[in-house]
């Protein structure tokens, strides 16, 4: 601290203050992850209502589990709220994919076809939601994802204005601050997995989920080919599950 307080004085920017400072002790990343995350308490009426939407619409998708993917593109390192709708899909079936903070658009979309996912949740806070999200679109077009059958949805501070044009460039839908109820959000999640309306999923047998014939799918890969570095991925799926419903 007193070298810190001269260098201030001496007119050291934070900049330079910052890069001093890593160079010599390294740069800490906060572990980010959801692994160990209890499940959750409240809510255990609705919680289960969901589980059951989900497991129907796993069914009419002709799969054993729904599997959404849960990324944070940019230079955003708040992941508290990517994590707890990590964590509460787990708790309402779905296997999550979850790579932690600060992708590329690229990495997520590569990341979309190699695990073989069936709905792409992004979390922004950062502002760059105009310029990211149509980013992260594209590039699953490019991978021969299409957002109509893939649907992505998007959370963040994002002005409605914004919200608009994102559903406008193929956003399934757009959630902010005052949608804070995670069960809800999840199970309307796997709405926009099925073309068939919630009121559907949401009635008692199966009707209007009958299995419907099973769009191309992409190969499975257990190690993820997006670039990632040395960044670990955090796959969170029920202990001894099998996988082999692709």
């Amino acid at each position: 601290m007193p070298a810190s307080i001269e260098a201030a004085r001496a007119g050291v920017t934070t900049g330079e203050w910052s890069d001093a400072l890593r160079e010599i002790f390294g740069e800490f990343r906060a572990p980010t992850g959801v692994s160990q995350a209890a499940q959750a308490r409240d809510g255990y009426a609705e919680l289960n209502e969901v589980r059951e939407r989900v497991a129907r619409v796993a069914k009419a998708l002709g799969v054993k589990r729904l599997r959404m993917l849960v990324g944070k593109p940019g230079l955003d390192g708040h992941s508290n709220g990517a994590e707890q709708i990590a964590v509460r899909a787990r708790d309402a079936g779905y296997e999550v994919v979850y790579q932690g903070i600060r992708l590329t658009p690229e990495m997520i979309a590569q990341a979309a076809v190699d695990e073989d996912v069936h709905v792409i949740g992004l979390s922004i806070l950062s502002g760059g939601h105009v310029l990211l999200v149509p980013d992260v679109i594209a590039r699953l077009k490019d991978r021969g994802v299409d957002p109509s059958e893939v649907p992505v949805v998007v959370g963040g501070i994002i002005p409605e204005d914004d919200a608009r044009a994102l559903e406008s460039a193929g956003v399934a839908k757009v959630y902010t601050p005052k949608d804070f109820d995670l069960t809800r959000i999840v199970g309307e999640i796997a709405a926009y997995a099925v073309s068939v309306d919630d009121g559907s999923l949401a009635s008692d047998g199966n009707r209007g989920l009958e299995p419907r014939e099973q769009r191309p799918r992409w190969h499975h890969h257990e190690a993820l080919r997006c670039g990632c570095g040395d960044r670990s991925r955090e796959a969170l799926r029920q202990p001894g599950r099998d996988r082999g419903d692709g």
